[in-house]
């Protein structure tokens, strides 16, 4: 299967932001099915990413709060910024806005489904703590797309204790991207044949897995043969691949998505690493628009790879700090590897190696 770049809607089509963190501006004025973003630790790959979630989401939860009232845009994106980053510190949004500037944070991202073009838009000062009141108003209904985010940690082992310590003492340390997560993936699986195209891909994971990992009443748990493990016995690894069967057997992930992964390598072998980014095309191939961030040289060689085969643009935003601010730089990997720290460090590795060999 090939990714049709006129066949595909790619759900966000643009994004500007201004004054957030350390970026005096990101501007990505157009989009692909898969975006990645790579740089240094401290670079803002997961704020940016965090912060196109929370606004996604926002677009998601108002929608379904619809049918049952007429709900505040404003209110749902105020309290999901606020509990996607938990600014616990000084209890207010406000610091997530770029220090040292008189200049307000701005965002604006325009989508586009099969039935809705939407602009949203907002801004907020340092002062601002949990209400943000300079918004867009009028916002469309999303339809029938959603909005999921994939944590670095994984979240099977422990996702009743997540759940618990957010909805009943609402704790620091796991934000809505993990309680969001969780909620989904509670969602009851279906059959295969329920699941629609994405069953393939399930297969695919699942060969990978080696097993299955399938949902109790109590607990998720990862069956070989017949054998069972718990999630405390089970590879870190497998677990991330087991969130993302999950989400396609339960429907959760699906044509329409737009899946935000954060660092999707962890724990997984090269092999794996190179079959997950296959699927990631696959995934993209079928309607699922990505945004990841990572920091593997296998990812972003293996897309790379992949760009070529298939002819599309998979867009690459590398983040380069100088001095102070946070600059990208824009490559598709269709066209071109770009020179990036990831690149940079194997070549450098390579050259120490061909330096010690010559007895340099």
């Amino acid at each position: 299967m090939t990714l049709s770049e006129n066949t595909i809607l790619n759900m966000i089509q643009n994004i500007t932001i201004e004054n957030f963190l350390n970026f005096k501006k990101f501007e990505a004025p157009r989009l692909a099915g898969i975006n990645l973003l790579i740089g240094d630790n401290d670079t803002g790959k997961t704020g940016l990413l965090k912060l196109l979630y929370a606004v996604s989401k926002t677009w998601e939860i108002y929608s379904r709060r619809h049918s049952h009232g007429s709900p505040s845009f404003k209110k749902v994106l105020s309290e999901k910024i606020f509990d996607t980053f938990q600014p616990r510190s000084r209890n207010k949004i406000g610091e997530f806005v770029t220090k040292g500037t008189k200049q307000k944070l701005k965002v604006e991202v325009t989508y586009q489904t099969d039935k809705v073009h939407q602009s949203i838009s907002f801004q907020f000062g340092e002062t601002t703590k949990k209400t943000i009141n300079n918004c867009t108003d009028s916002v469309a209904l999303m339809g029938d797309n959603n909005v999921i985010f994939i944590p670095a940690k994984e979240v099977l082992t422990a996702c009743r204790a997540i759940k618990f310590t957010r909805e009943q003492h609402y704790l620091a340390g796991f934000d809505d991207t993990y309680l969001d997560l969780i909620r989904m993936l509670e969602v009851p699986t279906l059959d295969s044949a329920q699941i629609g195209q994405l069953n393939n891909i399930n297969q695919q994971l699942e060969a990978l897995l080696g097993g299955s990992i399938y949902q109790t009443d109590d607990d998720f748990l990862f069956k070989r043969g017949t054998q069972e493990f718990t999630m405390a016995m089970t590879a870190e690894g497998f677990k991330k691949i087991g969130i993302l069967t999950t989400l396609i057997q339960n429907r959760q992930l699906n044509t329409g998505t737009i899946l935000f992964l954060d660092e999707p390598e962890t724990a997984l072998h090269p092999r794996a690493i190179r079959h997950l980014s296959k699927v990631i095309v696959r995934l993209a191939a079928l309607g699922v628009q990505v945004f990841l961030t990572t920091h593997n040289y296998f990812i972003i060689k293996q897309l790379y790879i992949c760009a070529r085969q298939e002819n599309t643009s998979i867009f690459c935003f590398s983040l380069l700090n100088e001095q102070g601010f946070i600059n990208t730089h824009f490559a598709d990997l269709k066209d071109s590897m770009p020179r990036n720290p990831i690149v940079d460090e194997a070549l450098d590795m390579f050259d120490e190696d061909v330096a010690f060999d010559l007895g340099l």
